[in-house]
C-alpha cells in the first residue's frame, strides 16, 4: 500500500511525467515528447499511479459488497 509520504516522495517524479503528457498532448514529433533523463522517473511515476488505481479497485469492489450486504434481506431466525 502507498502512504501519503510515498506519493510526496514521488511528487518529482508524477511531475516529470505531466510534462511528457503536455508535450505529447501538444503534438511533438516521434523521439521527442520524452526525454532520456526522463525515462525512470516516467516509470516510477506509472509504477506509482498502477499501484494507486489497484488499491482503488479493491476499496471500491470492498465497498461495493458491503453495500450490497448492507440491503440484503436476511432471513431472520425462529
Amino acid at each position: 500500500m502507498i502512504s501519503g509520504d510515498d506519493i510526496e516522495a514521488f511528487a518529482p517524479d508524477l511531475e516529470i511525467a505531466d510534462k511528457i503528457v503536455e508535450r505529447a498532448a501538444r503534438g511533438a514529433t516521434q523521439e521527442r515528447h520524452i526525454m532520456a533523463d526522463e525515462t525512470l522517473p516516467f516509470i516510477r511515476a506509472y509504477v506509482v499511479m498502477r499501484s494507486m488505481n489497484e488499491e482503488t479497485a479493491k476499496l471500491l469492489s470492498e465497498l461495493k459488497q458491503r453495500e450490497l450486504d448492507g440491503m440484503a434481506v436476511h432471513n431472520a431466525p425462529n
